[in-house]
């Protein structure tokens, strides 16, 4: 089928833009919350269909239109609307109505992802992370959407052909947070006595969890912000506190909630957390130049080096695979490329690479696995691009068995200059990680996907592995 070619009214200028304040986003989220009821209800009896000026209007007809798409939920909304909200600030001549649409990856809450997976046929770590994007992509190459506001951590790291990322704005925190039920006195993972079920819905933290904390017990616990919070503090509740990001409880004014962030350099977060990633047609020039408004360069960098890195392990969502990255611009350093919540420094770190920084870890060394191709394209549209906002990039990439005992670390800095500088930096860290022996672990990794069972105990191209085994 042939995909339209639409492409938005055509801007004449464009001025920089500062990202929204604190108060403007708290007090956009409380906008969104007040008549999020209204829209979801709007929403189910119009479904596909973008949320407009009232019909009449006088000053409908004096807009440009760029119709925003995004998932059918609060979270997702209030991103929308903060993205709208700043390329207004820039652009007042045009309209952003923004529609929502249902993803197969919302419709089961309650089975794990790798089953949830597999029952739509999507076995490839990277194809799987599609769950949550296939169809607002088809809307975007059919033309009927002109961007997508995506969470940057849930998009797949190869996009559909036609498909970009045309922008990534200022990143929010990318930690974790740790959240306790209400009604208990624990105010961190290592208060929580032997025992004690902590519920999270990633493998990533599954696995760092049961590595650092292997007196916990982890448990499924999938949904949405608000109902995993129910979940938590329900009474007949098996959870002592849930692990979930931070980003999604500050965006949705529960900040309050959060009992601690979990920091590097022990725990580290997923590929893209805390950014949102704006998705374009990649022939879409004149909605490139508009969007462009709010990029944040040492975010873009940051970011595009973490999906590299992922790409070129040919990890996903699926992989216990967690980053941490910084960018020094001048004097200035920006840890996870945020606003230094979480301590930057690759504590431990030695010759580039090393194995494990936790009390049961130890340093490994090299076992020759070499199975890192690189796989597909950046989908950056700016891939060559120089210019201002160079600098030195640090990016620390990690891999752990999915039950935890065993940890792969690397770690690689560099100048950077363009979203390719960036990219290099990424492929760098996942050819130290794969010449520590993660390759094994991805190996193993993705007999799970198929299995669904406990990993096999013994060893995997040459690595240990099991519930408390160590490189060494």
């Amino acid at each position: 089928m042939e995909r339209a070619n639409h492409h938005a009214p055509e801007e004449t200028t464009q001025q920089s833009v500062a990202p929204l304040g604190v108060s403007e986003q708290h007090e956009l989220t409380e906008a969104t919350l007040a008549h999020i009821e209204k829209m979801s209800l709007y929403v189910s009896d119009h479904s596909g269909e973008a949320i407009h000026p009232p019909p009449g209007c006088p000053a409908e007809g004096l807009f440009g239109r760029i119709r925003v798409g995004s998932r059918n939920s609060t979270l997702a909304l209030i991103q929308a609307n903060h993205v709208v909200a700043a390329l207004f600030k820039t652009h007042h001549g045009f309209s952003f109505p923004v529609s929502t649409h249902s993803v197969k990856g919302d419709a089961n809450k309650t089975a794990p992802f790798l089953k949830l997976a597999s029952e739509v046929g999507k076995t490839n770590a990277n194809a799987a992370k599609s769950l949550w994007t296939m169809e607002l992509e088809d809307k975007l190459l059919d033309g009927d959407l002109d961007i997508i506001v995506h969470c940057l951590k849930d998009m797949p790291t190869v996009l559909p052909e036609g498909c970009v990322i045309g922008c990534i704005p200022q990143r929010a925190d990318p930690t974790d947070a740790f959240v306790v039920k209400r009604s208990l006195p624990y105010k961190s993972l290592q208060d929580l006595p032997a025992g004690a079920v902590v519920g999270t819905s990633s493998v990533r933290r599954t696995a760092q969890l049961k590595h650092y904390y292997p007196h916990l017990e982890v448990q499924e616990c999938r949904g949405n912000v608000d109902s995993r919070l129910r979940k938590l503090d329900a009474d007949d509740s098996p959870y002592t506190a849930i692990v979930i990001a931070t980003a999604g409880l500050v965006r949705l004014n529960k900040e309050h909630r959060i009992t601690a962030r979990l920091t590097a350099p022990t725990y580290l977060h997923a590929v893209g957390q805390g950014a949102l990633g704006i998705e374009i047609r990649s022939n879409d020039a004149n909605t490139l130049r508009i969007i462009s408004a709010i990029d944040h360069r040492p975010t873009r960098l940051a970011c595009l080096a973490e999906r590299s890195l992922l790409r070129y392990l040919q990890g996903g969502c699926s992989a216990p695979i967690a980053v941490q990255s910084s960018f020094r611009s001048g004097s200035s350093k920006l840890n996870g490329v945020a606003n230094g919540t979480s301590n930057g420094e690759s504590h431990g770190l030695s010759n580039g690479a090393y194995n494990g920084i936790s009390n049961n870890t130890s340093h490994g060394t090299p076992n020759g696995a070499t199975n890192g191709a690189s796989i597909g394209t950046s989908n950056s549209p700016r891939t060559g691009e120089r210019g201002e906002g160079s600098g030195t990039l640090e990016l620390v990439g990690t891999i752990l068995h999915p039950k935890g005992g065993v940890e792969i670390r690397a770690r690689h800095s560099g100048f950077v200059s363009s979203d390719a500088d960036a990219e290099a930096i990424g492929v760098t860290v996942a050819e130290k990680m794969l010449a520590l022996g993660a390759g094994a672990l991805l190996k193993l990794i993705d007999e799970l996907q198929h299995a669904f069972g406990p990993p096999k105990a013994g060893v995997a191209n040459g690595v240990p592995v099991g519930d408390t085994k160590t490189l060494t």
